[in-house]
């Protein structure tokens, strides 16, 4: 002991002379008085930070000055009692006879250090702002602790009772002043500028932060039913996703390296102290054992049982603190994996991919597996931002962005097990080096050996059988996403049936691979649990056979130490299969952030110029086996300030051009100029005065590509509001008619993709959008042809060529050259092979001569274009409408304040319909209750084989059998766990979790006799084999049942929504059903079945050791029950919380993933208006808003965890308490009852864990079924007869009809008659119910009075999928689906490869020659006009129509608008219906085609009863019959001629006020009556 005491004395000395040095600056800054500088500072309404700003309340209610009034109290009487403990050593050392001043330095140096410390808080006090002085507060800790040693060096001396008393209360003032410090907030309440709270996590104080306490206000407000996103608090800075993008774009590391390399690096220092802390923890996973196996040794060698001596208490105190300090370090590691690197992660990757995604080439090419096939070749008119690499469709980047994203953020917070595994598998193996030796160690290690490569071949199928999983995931995704695009032409066509069998195809194969990685799973599960079984009977065999004897003590503590070694071992394939799996997602990504950026390839001029530039649009660089449709050597100037025209043929590469202006193309050769501006654009700061930007560009697509907002915000697309503009904005372009219609005005939104708009609405709000923009560059894409004539008119007349393209270059590519030709200044003409045939000034060209054949091209269908321009000018609205939207509009006058409602979320618990829905899914009632019993059994042999220990070893006698708690502790935990991904749900590992045991020492009527070890090993194996065999039961029985559930509810789903009303599909986001079909089904498929198992498992182990504790005691039945009330407190509060954000985390994913798919399909719009910024801001709010949500479901989880653990901390103290203080309690109950309490806090924790994870996937399920159990259209009615209709005579009678039921009529008693083979042309102004009528035709909307009959059946009557198979449709917007032109024509391969080359001859899409598919045939319709560009024969475009196996792109992205429309007439002409209704099927064809192809009509539908939409007179004007529509009623309905000669009829008054009368009224005449 003399020897210990100079070190302890140097010991104090040393920790002073540090108190002294962390002094220094303290006393030097209070010296130099720099504080006094301080006393005027910034107010503190003002303080601001990184994180936000605090208001001028909070700033007021910010105060520490309490916790500094109680740090001084205490400093001073800590002071105060330093000094009386000098004095009364000094007065015990002068009485005392023995020198022992040396032994009391340390009381002598308290007082110094003391005075130190308060220099030290004094400093802190006189600190103003709050960061640095809470701060400088935690730092005084360090002293703090500092002092605590010198105390209790102190306290070792053999002082006086006096001195100790004052030194104890010196420990104490210590420990208080700690808490203090631990009790300072850290800043006021702060804010982000949208004035939302800041989280809380660095507002308050120490104690606040590590209890998880700042979050209670928002836990509270989460069990509520209207809690929201505005009730979530913002994120701070650092897991703001503008933020955390932006570390990640900043480090060092070079973007060449791979993208886990980069992920490392940024998170390098969370990493790191992630991995240490987890070395650091598995110290606490053994310390409550360690504990209580020092309470069994003290309890063993106690000679009186019956006496309570008073250092056992401190055995209570050390399991009390090691329960609790395990729960605590575990919930703190999980949180630092959330909050540090998960969640920042996820943002990061969002962030990043959303960046690329602005800046990526884009590109319109067909499938991959298609890319062999003569492709892009065509692609002319419209190169519409609609589609993306090929590499990666579009829906593999939306899959990639939604899910790969989650993976690789999800491994951030499980690569902790690699290193904790490591670390116990290092100490375990020594255990047993040290226990064994190392000859039974080999022995046992051969068979793990052995198992390993087994494991590792298994792991590595498993890996590829995942990677083949996602691919078919992505497949799948492609499909649905491409049947939710088209499900109006799959409704219309009446082809469900066969959509559903394409998707349920494609669902089977990914079920099949599911199920064979589940199978690859079983296997692995079966290995690791035999393996402990040989490992055993091999090392136990060896040691015996090498000692001669093997004692139970041995035996036991190896049984245990080895399954606890398999454990880890067999964990290290799964480990893999994690690592592997985040490694295909990682690779995918980094894929997709290597893809070629769009170049920077036009160069600053003072106009928009071509030299010698050839261009093609972006293609994949690996797919060169094709030849892209090309234009070559283009040198044209147009001019600046004035109108440019581009005119040619369907197909000769319009949009090819105007993407050149844009630069989304590929630039072959040459050069392109285009005005560009350096400054920046203040577009807030924008007045009347300063509007225009000569060089800004406005784009408008040949599809209108519109946001899912109000028309309002459409037109302003982030610009501020010009009242005067905006009205002119709207006038001009035809909008004002439009939104007096609507109930709300410019405030309706238009959903999705302008859902709720007809064609010309979107075309015209597009053109808006342009013409209110800063643009000096318009570029328009043929936006004339959705339009009515009398409104193409006055859109050209007032918005392309009035007062608001003054100042402006307008570059228009169009068809109606007649109408925009004369007024231009310049003009393209291209040929239909691609070739610049003319281009000039159109004075030059004029006096050339080429202007009349240019306009010569086109006249013949020309006169159209000025029909109706003074009758309908003042309704300047336009009649397309596909879609029911605006004749619905106009009828209805109320347009749904939200058109997109938002996202249902189900308040409350998950309903017990849901769970049911799902079990009967899985197999029902029978199933489940022989799986219940299934898991009795499983869990009966498991209690027999702890008890089977029990017996073995009290056949050793007493003194072995607490060397059998360990075995039994750890081995109870180790049955078998089946492997799921999702399996680690509040551990961060299950095989780590402290021991527990169902050791009873109550004996059972069992006499066993005292055999050799080899019986009761065998027994023991014997009794292990059939638990494993039922224990695999339960998981096959598990996997097979989710299969099934997941197989019955995808076909369930489908079936809902391909079968909804169009108004429902109409209204809901894509992004929104794509959700169901993608993550939720994946939480349905994978994770759900893990959690009922586990579920399930968890209380089946707590029935088992209720079950065996009550042979123990009662009380510890009691203790149970208390602790669970405790426990249902917390769990009640979190469960309600958790279920709300895991909900609202569910339906923020939505948002996030819609503006991604919205963005990639208006590329070009976005990048041409340069607001990629705005919209990279959008994106970073959305996410910013998801991770929120997560943020807290992840903070709710680790408020939880350190709740339960301490309540179970208490409770072991109780049981603790009960087995010293209870007479007669021997170490193998004190052992049972110990066990049974540690485990048992670590079993609710699980339960409450799992059963609110299954509470929050059953929220998937519940999601899914809500659409399953949709209102789907009636499929019933009468059978009707195969040859219906033999005529097609169509008979409307007095027919009314609405949209919805309260909402007014669209028809109102609408009649007419269409006999056989009649060619009926109907006409009509905006919200006449043409639109309407279609629908009507094809029972999307049921008639309230009247009827339709065709051949004289009620079309009301019949079966709804015959009606719609028997007609046919063309509608203006056409579908195409991703494929070839033979599965487009002919997706049922019912006509020869003859028959659909005649189709497409006849369309004008082949020349009429052509009757083989020899690619080399020569091109259609080339113009044989002189080209101003010549160059060698071969280098022209290829026709892709002349091979049939030519691939389309999704949506028929790789063809133009207009050879759409002629794709969608040749399927028509091959179906041959006896009723075809076309809606302007030929909008967007060039005028000499579209001549073409209305003779292509007229001759092959003669035996066909036609109903023709239309927009031009000249289409419908030699028609048998005009039906003139007003207000859902026919004003006029008889022949063309009739019609004329009808005084002051609104047909004739239509002609009469065209430009065109006389060309019409020849026409009429010449038809005849």
């Amino acid at each position: 002991m003399m020897g210990l005491i100079p070190q302890l004395e140097d010991v104090a000395i040393a920790l002073t002379i540090f108190i002294f040095f962390l002094t220094i600056p303290s006393i030097r800054s209070l010296a130099k008085g720099t504080w006094r500088a301080k006393k005027d500072p910034l107010d503190q309404a003002l303080f601001e930070d990184e994180d936000g700003a605090a208001s001028a309340e909070t700033a007021d209610q910010f105060s520490n000055k309490v916790q500094f009034l109680l740090i001084f109290l205490v400093a001073l009487i800590g002071l105060g009692l330093s000094i009386a403990d000098t004095v009364f050593t000094i007065i015990d050392s002068n009485s005392s006879t023995a020198s022992s001043s040396p032994r009391h330095i340390g009381i002598y140096l308290l007082f110094p250090t003391w005075l130190l410390l308060t220099l030290q808080l004094i400093d802190t006090a006189l600190l103003l702002a709050p960061l640095t002085r809470f701060k400088s507060a935690v730092s005084r800790l360090t002293s703090c602790f500092l002092l605590v040693g010198i105390t209790w060096i102190s306290l070792l001396d053999d002082a006086a009772p006096v001195i100790t008393i004052l030194t104890s209360l010196q420990m104490a003032s210590i420990i208080a002043l700690m808490a203090t410090i631990f009790s300072i907030k850290r800043r006021p309440t702060v804010f982000r500028p949208d004035g939302k709270i800041v989280d809380l996590q660095f507002t308050g104080s120490l104690w606040s932060r590590y209890s998880f306490q700042w979050c209670s206000d928002v836990l509270a407000a989460a069990g509520g039913e209207k809690f929201g996103n505005e009730d979530v608090p913002a994120m701070d800075h650092v897991v703001r996703s503008e933020n955390a993008t932006e570390r990640f774009y900043n480090i060092v590391i070079k973007d060449s390296m791979p993208l886990w390399v980069q992920i490392f690096w940024t998170f390098r220092s969370q990493l790191m102290l992630q991995w240490l802390s987890i070395l650091f923890s598995n110290f606490f996973d053994v310390a409550p054992a360690f504990a209580t196996l020092q309470l069994l040794k003290y309890l063993e060698t106690r000679t009186d049982p019956d006496a309570i001596e008073a250092g056992s208490w401190k055995y209570v105190v050390g399991i009390v603190v090691a329960s609790m300090s395990s729960h605590m370090v575990d919930s703190r590691i999980m949180w630092w994996a959330m909050a540090d690197i998960v969640i920042p992660l996820r943002s990061i990757l969002t962030g990043v991919m959303y960046a690329k995604m602005l800046k990526i080439n884009d590109s319109s090419e067909p499938p991959e597996e298609e890319s062999s096939k003569s492709e892009d070749k065509k692609d002319g008119d419209v190169k519409t931002p609609d589609k993306k690499q090929r590499a990666t469709s579009q829906q593999d980047v939306v899959n990639m962005f939604a899910v790969d994203c989650t993976a690789i953020a999800s491994f951030g917070a499980q690569n902790t097990e690699y290193v904790n595994s490591a670390g116990k598998f290092i100490v375990t193996v020594a255990f047993l080096l040290f226990l064994i030796g190392w000859q039974s160690l080999c022995a046992g290690m051969v068979g793990i050996v052995v198992l390993f490569p087994i494991n590792k071949v298994l792991a590595e199928r498993y890996g590829k059988k995942q990677k083949a999983l996602m691919e078919i995931r992505d497949k799948r995704t492609t499909i649905t996403t491409e049947a939710l695009n088209g499900i109006r032409q799959i409704k219309f066509s009446a082809t469900e049936d066969q959509w559903t069998e394409k998707l349920e195809a494609v669902r089977e194969e990914e079920l099949s691979m599911l199920w064979k990685t589940r199978v690859d799973n079983l296997y692995m599960s079966i290995g690791s649990e035999f393996t402990p079984i040989v490992l055993t009977a091999m090392s136990l065999a060896t040691y015996s056979w090498v000692h001669g004897n093997l004692l139970p003590s041995v035996a036991f503590t190896a049984i245990s130490l080895f399954i606890q070694l398999e454990g880890l071992v067999s964990h290290i394939p799964f480990l893999m299969v994690k690592a592997i799996n985040a490694k295909v997602s990682c690779d995918r990504i980094q894929n997709f952030l290597r893809l070629p950026e769009k170049p920077e390839n036009t160069s600053p001029g003072e106009s928009i110029s071509f030299y010698n530039a050839s261009v093609s649009f972006p293609h994949d660089a690996t797919g060169l086996t094709t030849d892209p449709f090309t234009l070559r050597e283009l040198n044209l100037q147009f001019p600046n300030n004035a109108l440019s025209v581009i005119s040619g043929p369907t197909g000769s590469g319009k949009s090819l051009l105007l993407a050149a202006i844009l630069g989304e193309v590929e630039l072959l050769s040459g050069y392109i100029q285009v005005p560009k501006s350096s400054s920046q654009r203040f577009d807030s700061k924008a007045t009347a005065a300063d509007w225009i930007i000569p060089t800004a560009i406005a784009f408008i697509s040949q599809t209108p590509w519109i946001e899912n907002a109000t028309i309002k915000d459409n037109i302003l697309f982030g610009l501020p509001f010009d009242p005067i503009r905006y009205e002119k904005v709207l006038e001009a372009c035809a909008l004002s008619q439009d939104l007096a219609i609507f109930e709300d005005g410019d405030q309706t939104e238009v959903g999705a993709q302008g859902i709720s708009l007809s064609g010309g609405q979107k075309w015209r709000l597009t053109l808006a959008r342009a013409f209110y923009s800063r643009a000096g560059v318009i570029i328009m894409d043929d936006v004339l042809s959705a339009l009515d004539a009398h409104v193409g008119k006055h859109i050209f007349d007032v918005a392309v060529m009035g007062e608001l393209a003054q100042g402006r270059t307008r570059i228009l590519a169009t068809h109606h050259t007649s109408l925009c030709l004369p007024r231009a200044k310049y003009a393209v003409r291209l040929s239909a092979s691609g070739v610049l045939e003319h281009a000039g000034l159109i004075d030059e060209l004029r006096q050339e001569g080429v202007l009349d054949d240019m306009l010569k091209n086109d006249e013949t269908a020309e006169p159209e274009d000025v029909e109706e321009d003074v009758v309908l000018r003042m309704v300047k609205t336009n009649g397309s409408a596909a879609i029911p939207s605006e004749d619905a509009a106009a009828a209805i006058k109320a347009a749904p304040k939200k058109l997109i409602e938002e996202e249902k979320r189900e308040t409350g618990r998950v309903k017990t319909s849901v769970y049911a829905g799902y079990l009967h899914a899985s197999g029902g009632w029978a199933f489940w209750s022989f799986l219940v019993l299934l898991y009795a059994v499983a869990e009966g042999f498991t209690l027999g084989r702890t008890y089977w220990v029990r017996i073995w070893s009290s056949s050793f006698g007493e003194e072995e059998t607490a060397a059998a708690l360990s075995f039994v502790a750890t081995h109870y935990q180790n049955h078998i766990q089946p492997r799921f991904a999702s399996q680690h749900l509040i551990s961060l590992g299950n095989f780590t979790n402290p021991i527990n045991s169902t050791l009873t020492s109550t004996s059972f009527p069992i006499e066993t006799q005292n055999r050799s070890l080899w019986f009761y090993l065998g027994v023991y194996c014997l009794i292990s084999t059939v638990s494993v065999v039922f224990s695999v039961g339960r998981v096959y029985l598990v996997y097979s049942g989710s299969l099934r559930a997941s197989r019955r509810i995808f076909k369930a789903i489908l079936y809902s929504v391909l079968r909804a009303p169009l108004r429902w599909l109409d209204t809901v986001p894509m992004g929104r059903i794509l959700n169901r079909f993608t993550g939720d089904f994946t939480s349905l498929d994978s994770s759900l079945a893990a959690n009922f198992y586990e579920f399930a498992g968890v209380v089946a182990d707590l029935g088992g050791i209720l079950a065996a504790s009550a042979f123990v005691s009662p009380y510890i039945i009691l203790c149970a029950a208390a602790l669970l009330a405790v426990c249902t407190i917390f769990a009640r509060s979190y469960i309600a919380a958790a279920r709300n954000t895991k909900r609202l985390d569910s339906t923020n994913k939505s948002p996030v993933i819609s503006h991604f798919s919205t963005s990639l399909s208006g590329l070009s719009t976005i990048r041409a208006f340069d607001k990629s910024p705005e919209f990279t801001d959008r994106m970073f709010k959305l996410i910013n808003t998801q991770a929120a949500s997560s943020w807290y479901n992840n903070l709710f989880r680790s408020w939880l965890m350190i709740r339960i653990g301490i309540t179970a901390g208490l409770f072991a103290a109780i049981v603790a308490t009960f087995v010293i203080t209870k007479r007669g309690i021997d170490a193998s109950l004190a052992g049972f009852a110990l066990s049974f309490a540690l485990s048992f806090g670590h079993f609710v924790s699980w339960a409450i864990g799992v059963s609110t994870q299954m509470e929050l996937d059953m929220n998937a399920a519940e999601r899914i079924f809500e659409y399953r159990d949709l209102t789907t259209e009636d499929q019933g009615g009468e059978e009707v007869r195969a040859s219906w209709p033999e005529e097609g005579k169509v008979v409307v009678k007095d027919l009314d009809l609405g949209y919805a039921e309260g909402l007014p009529s669209i028809l109102k008693g609408l009649s007419f008659t269409a006999e056989k083979n009649q060619r009926i042309g109907v006409i009509g102004r905006t919200g006449a119910g043409k639109s309407t009528l279609s629908l009507a035709l094809f029972r999307f909307l049921q008639p309230r009075k009247g009827s339709i009959t065709i051949d004289d059946v009620d079309i009301s009557k019949i079966k709804l999928h015959d009606l719609r198979k028997r007609l046919a449709i063309i509608p203006q917007d056409p579908v195409l689906f991703s494929g070839s032109i033979r599965s487009n024509l002919d997706p049922f391969n019912e006509f020869s490869d003859y028959q659909l080359r005649e189709a497409l001859m006849r369309v004008h899409l082949i020349p009429s020659t052509t009757h083989t598919p020899n690619p080399e045939t020569t091109l259609p319709e080339s113009s044989t006009a002189s080209s101003t560009t010549a160059f060698a024969q071969p280098a022209e475009n290829k026709n892709i129509f002349l091979s049939l196996t030519a691939p389309i792109a999704s949506g028929g992205s790789n063809l133009s608008q207009g050879q759409k429309q002629l794709l969608c007439l040749a399927r028509a002409i091959l179906s041959r219906p006896k009723v075809l209704l076309l809606d302007e099927a030929t909008s967007a064809v060039d005028m000499s085609t579209d001549l073409l192809i209305q003779e292509s009509i007229r001759n092959e539908f003669t035996n066909t009863t036609l109903l023709v939409i239309a927009h031009r007179l000249s289409t419908v004007a030699d028609f048998d019959k005009i039906l003139v529509m007003k207000d859902g009623v026919n004003v006029e309905f008889g022949s063309p001629k009739e019609l004329l000669e009808k005084e002051d009829g609104l047909f004739k008054d239509m002609v009469a006020q065209s430009g065109e009368a006389e060309e019409l009224e020849k026409m009429i005449l010449a038809g005849g009556t």
